[in-house]
């Protein structure tokens, strides 16, 4: 009955499924071989076509010169060195086209032009031989260079991701991966679940030879190794187990369940392996953590007294234990904030002022730290946690330029930097957050980042009145709707065991604060800022006014520096372009030296400063590199 159902594959298409190692292997389960495979596969193809391109320009530059140097002796030489030549030719063309390199000279890679320059620098020969391997791939066909990238770059997470997907949908899974690598540029993968939800919608592939696939499943076997190879695995910590020697006989105690996991259990152990099993006993309670961090982006999203900020400070306070080289930068308005251990930008900074003034102060201070990350060079902060509370009320506070660059900062720059921002917003819907003025961002916003929602909960405050507390409760949020959770994106929620300490506030179970019982060396108490006696905080205009006295010396050695360096008109006035079509002003230095306006020809810093202090001298443009600039 099989062999009568028609073909889904055309004559065009069918070859392309043999060019890859035997499928049945990626089905039945053998995944980190067949990709390991796949992977040498693609290098043994970038090296025979390397080979063959040497051998089309050692022939073709032979067959030319052959060709004009017999000429006199057979006018029909001449035939055989214009073959040459064209064939030298068509590889010289088609390989500039693919990697925009001139490569004429056999054995020679890259731009015949820096190879000559890496001839008398041995730096630049260095780095040449450590691209050996990037040099060799770049042979391939793009498709195929690409395919290349996504299994390096990627090999585990592909891997972890296919061993959770049935036999039959396994191949399928691996193409869909590699072309959301290709159309996000190879910044990242999609979630877990969000290939979850698309392959419930896809069936087992009708091509599969399950007799194939369940022999090689059954022909794996486990054979004993020569050495055992667990004298040199790192001790996995199973939370089950954990526990003092005075109560081996009880360790059923220790499950995590609502009055077993208790901080005395672990806090002996180191503190990433504390972190680790803190995270394995959530995950087993149903409560997803893992799931959470599966962005470098995560908005913690939904209306007041849901639970947002415990669960920010959940998600920082496991961040640095298991990274105690971790850099956190906490902002939020207001003074209830959770004892972890942190850079806190808080009201408790400016104790001199009222509420109001000291939310300002922190909306400030947001937008410098802000600034000072949008002008610093790509991906040199990994090791950076932003989070940021009550966001809304702090990017209320600034005025609309500055709250309009912050938000498209925020949710379409902020990533280039390297680090990774939780931030806590209070709204209903993406609109009501991005608003009207950056409503272009909004589809890049939904991509990106990891929405989570929350639900509060009613309880008793005595007598009829009733407060509103956090349920505990989390799941992954519609962007267009907060308190709509998708499809299948269920959290769990916090287990009854991280629930002890109470909140001195209201008085409810408080998680964040039972977490840090579990990492005391994490908790730090956050006190108001001590002033000396009869100092005050200077008004804003003040601060602005000495900022601006503090620069002028700055940019005049900038113009004493340079007054001698020549400077086109045409580059005189793209500058004024960048900084009159910018969308926020004032335009950083940074923003107006990395522009693409420039196209491949960035101008070097001295060559810009002495530009722009043209253009400041002749009164077209205003402001300062510490400010950034404006035109008249």
């Amino acid at each position: 009955m099989e062999n009568n159902l028609p073909k889904i594959t055309t004559k065009g298409t069918e070859y392309l499924r043999l060019q890859y190692p035997s499928l049945s292997h990626l089905e039945a389960g053998n995944i980190a071989q067949w990709l390991q495979e796949r992977k040498d596969q693609l290098f043994e193809m970038a090296r025979a076509s390397e080979n063959e391109a040497d051998m089309t320009r050692v022939l073709g530059l032979l067959a030319g010169g052959i060709g004009a140097v017999c000429y006199a002796v057979n006018p029909l030489a001449i035939v055989g060195g214009l073959i040459g030549g064209a064939a030298w030719l068509w590889f010289v063309l088609e390989h500039s086209n693919r990697t925009k390199e001139i490569a004429p000279i056999p054995f020679v890679r890259g731009n015949f032009v820096d190879a000559i320059a890496r001839a008398g620098d041995y730096d630049t020969r260095s780095n040449y031989q450590a691209d050996h391997l990037a040099n060799t791939v770049k042979f391939l066909e793009r498709h195929e260079a690409e395919e290349y990238a996504f299994l390096l770059a990627e090999f585990e997470n592909i891997g972890q991701y296919l061993t959770q997907v049935e036999p039959g949908k396994r191949f399928y899974a691996y193409r869909w991966m590699f072309g959301w690598f290709g159309k996000l540029k190879g910044r990242q993968l999609p979630t877990y679940q969000s290939m979850a939800l698309h392959l419930q919608d896809v069936t087992i592939d009708s091509r599969v030879n399950r007799s194939e696939i369940s022999a090689i499943a059954q022909a794996q076997t486990q054979l004993p190794p020569t050495v055992d190879i667990k004298q040199f695995q790192s001790p996995q910590v199973d939370i089950r187990h954990t526990h003092q020697a005075s109560e081996l006989s009880r360790p059923e105690e220790l499950q995590p369940s609502a009055n077993g996991l208790v901080p005395e259990t672990i806090t002996h152990l180191p503190l990433a392996n504390r972190a680790n099993a803190l995270i394995a006993a959530l995950t087993k309670s149903g409560f997803q953590i893992e799931d959470m961090m599966s962005s470098q982006v995560i908005a913690i999203a939904g209306t007041q007294r849901g639970g947002k900020g415990t669960l920010a400070a959940i998600l920082a306070t496991l961040s640095l234990a298991l990274d105690s080289g971790l850099n956190t930068q906490y902002f939020t308005a207001g003074v209830d904030v959770y004892p972890f251990s942190c850079n806190l930008i808080s009201a408790l900074k400016y104790p001199e002022k009222d509420a109001d003034g000291a939310d300002k102060l922190v909306a400030r201070d947001l937008l410098k730290f802000l600034k000072g990350l949008d002008g610093s060079e790509p991906y040199s902060h990994k090791n950076l946690l932003l989070v940021i509370d009550e966001a809304m009320r702090l990017l209320s506070l600034l005025d609309e330029s500055d709250r309009t660059w912050a938000i498209q900062y925020l949710l379409s720059r902020f990533a280039k930097c390297g680090g990774t921002l939780i931030i806590v917003l209070h709204g209903s819907n993406l609109t009501s957050v991005v608003g009207k003025a950056t409503a272009g961002l909004a589809d890049t916003f939904k991509q990106s980042v990891n929405f989570i929602g929350c639900v509060a909960q009613s309880v008793s405050a005595g007598g009829l009145r009733k407060i509103n507390v956090a349920s505990g409760e989390y799941f992954k949020a519609n962007p267009n709707n907060f308190a709509e959770p998708v499809n299948g994106g269920n959290l769990g929620m916090i287990p009854d065991w991280l629930k002890i300490e109470l909140h001195p506030g209201n008085g409810q179970p408080d998680p964040a604060r039972t977490l840090l019982k579990f990492f005391p060396e994490l908790v730090q108490h956050h006190e108001p800022a001590v002033m000396p006696r009869g100092e005050k905080i200077a008004p804003d205009d003040a601060v602005n006014q000495l900022e601006s006295i503090f620069s002028k010396p700055t940019q005049e050695v900038e113009i004493a520096e340079i007054e001698f360096v020549s400077i086109s008109l045409a580059d005189l006035s793209q500058i004024l372009n960048i900084v009159t079509s910018a969308v926020t002003t004032p335009v950083s230095f940074a923003a107006i030296r990395n522009s693409r306006k420039w196209g491949e020809d960035k101008p070097s810093v001295r060559y810009l400063r002495s530009a722009i202090a043209q253009l400041i001298e002749s009164k077209q443009l205003n402001g300062s590199e510490k400010l950034g600039f404006t035109a008249f």
